[in-house]
Formats: structure tokens, C-alpha cells, sequence
């Protein structure tokens, strides 16, 4: 009798752990599975000492689609404290070379400055830090990207703080009008890239609203079209930006600078309103 007591008791506590142990089992191994899924997707980044990048690598570094941006509080070289009196020297250097156009420091104000650290995921040795900003005057606004190694301002927009209204007089209209022959533009673009101390190499002319690439060499076909019917370049250039719907007076200049063996390309634009000179990866 007693051993049939026994044996009961055993196939009960087998019974029992035929229903429970599967699912502890279950439920320990799926705890094991998204352990390790989250340790396999937290992605570790140990920086190194960084290298020394060119220009060019930097501007091409912040675009790229393996690189983490997250903004700080400091920069390596400069803090929130000492950058004000940096983009104040820089933006005063771009005023006294007229790289930025008809600019009133005494007006000045420093409206906005924050530093993003932008590291390769794939090489943490590739990092850059680039403070971006805006300052401004009664009449003019200016966007810049800076960077935290150089001091340098690497890109910028001046744009006009408001529009220009008729009863404020020709004399502003006339302080704001930015317009400025062919000429002039490859000028100021050799000043530009004397100041980041590259060299230009080349430079070409484009449209506002059209994209380099087959929408661009598309637009160029139907003007080499009407040259070839007995047009200039400028009355076929005209032509075809009033058939696409593109203003004729917004042309703009692309550069080509050369840094270190590297190359840059900015494309320069100047309307009544807006100056800027970008990067153009």
C-alpha cells in the first residue's frame, strides 16, 4: 500500500511538471533571447584619439549616412562662454574682406549658438564638432556652421531681416539689393576660399530650383536646343527658364576649391534678398 502511495505521488509531481516546466523553460529561453537581442543591437562607440581631417573630409563627414550627430553643451575648443568673442572675430574678418555683403558689426547681436559632435559609427576616429548659429542686424540676418578645430567659419547664408516695404524708401531698397555681376561673384569666391585657405579651381554657372545631374543636364539640352536654332545663350537661357517656371535672375555659381588634395564644391547664390555660400557634397 505504501509504495502505491508513492508511486501516485510521483506521477502527480510528474503530471504537474509535464504543465509548468515547459513553460518556465519557454519563458527562461525567450528572457535569454531579448537579453541578447538587446546587448546585439546597443551599438558601443569607443572614442579614440582623433585623426587630423581636411576640410573637405569634415563637411563630407557631417552628410554622410553612418554618422551620429548629438548636441553638447561645450565644444573641445571653445564653451558658451569664450565662442561668443570667436564668431564675433570671424564674422568680422568675412565684413572686412566684403565676403559678406554691406554687413554692419556695430549692430551686431549673437542670437544663437550650439556645438554638435558628429561621430562615424564605423570609425570613431572620424569625428568633427561644428557650432551653428545665427547673428543679426537692423537689416541683415546671417546663418553660419563653425568649426570647433579651425575657429572657421566653414558655411553661411546673410539674408535680409524682413522684406523690403515701398514707403521705407529706394535708399534701403537699394542697401538691400544684393545683386552682383558674374564677375563679382567669382571674386568674392576667391576671397571665400582664401579665407578657409583653399584654392579655386574651377567654378560653373547653374539655376536656382534645378538639381545638378539629369534634371540639370536636361535643362541645358533645351537650351543648347534653341542655340542651335539661332539664339544666344542668354536669350535661350531665358527661354527656358520661363517655360520651366525658374526666376531669371537666380543664376548661381558653383566653385570648386581645392584643400589639401581634396575638393570642395560651394555654390554661391545671390538674389535681392539672400547671399549664401554653401556646401555642395
Amino acid at each position: 500500500m505504501k509504495n502505491y502511495v508513492i508511486t501516485g505521488v510521483l506521477l502527480l509531481f510528474l503530471t504537474a511538471a509535464s504543465f509548468f516546466l515547459p513553460i518556465r523553460v519557454l519563458k527562461w529561453q525567450d528572457e535569454q533571447r531579448t537579453g541578447k537581442s538587446e546587448i546585439e543591437e546597443v551599438q558601443e562607440v569607443v572614442l579614440k584619439e582623433q585623426i587630423s581631417m581636411t576640410l573637405s573630409e569634415k563637411l563630407k563627414l557631417r552628410n554622410q549616412e553612418t554618422v551620429n550627430a548629438l548636441t553638447l553643451v561645450n565644444g573641445k575648443n571653445y564653451n558658451k562662454d569664450t565662442i561668443e568673442d570667436q564668431i564675433r572675430k570671424e564674422i568680422g574678418i568675412l565684413a572686412d574682406q566684403d565676403i559678406l555683403i554691406d554687413f554692419d558689426m556695430e549692430s551686431m547681436k549673437i542670437r544663437e549658438a550650439t556645438v554638435t559632435f558628429y561621430v562615424d559609427m564605423e570609425d570613431s576616429e572620424r569625428s568633427i564638432m561644428f557650432w551653428q548659429g545665427y547673428v543679426e542686424t537692423l537689416e541683415y540676418d546671417v546663418s553660419f556652421f563653425l568649426d570647433d578645430e579651425t575657429g572657421k567659419i566653414v558655411s553661411f547664408a546673410q539674408y535680409a531681416a524682413g522684406p523690403v516695404a515701398d514707403y521705407a524708401g529706394a535708399a534701403i531698397g537699394l542697401s538691400r539689393d544684393m545683386s552682383m555681376e558674374m564677375e563679382e561673384q567669382k571674386e568674392l569666391a576667391r576671397r571665400w576660399a582664401e579665407y578657409l585657405g583653399c584654392e579655386m579651381k574651377a567654378s560653373s554657372t547653374g539655376w536656382y530650383g534645378i538639381g545638378q545631374g539629369a534634371e540639370e543636364e536636361l535643362f541645358e539640352k533645351e537650351i543648347d536646343m534653341l542655340i542651335s536654332k539661332g539664339y544666344s545663350y542668354e536669350e535661350a537661357g531665358l527661354k527656358v527658364a520661363l517655360a520651366w517656371g525658374i526666376s531669371v535672375d537666380r543664376q548661381v555659381l558653383r566653385v570648386v576649391f581645392e584643400d589639401n588634395g581634396d575638393t570642395i564644391q560651394y555654390t554661391l547664390g545671390i538674389t535681392e534678398s539672400l547671399f549664401q555660400m554653401d556646401v555642395n557634397i
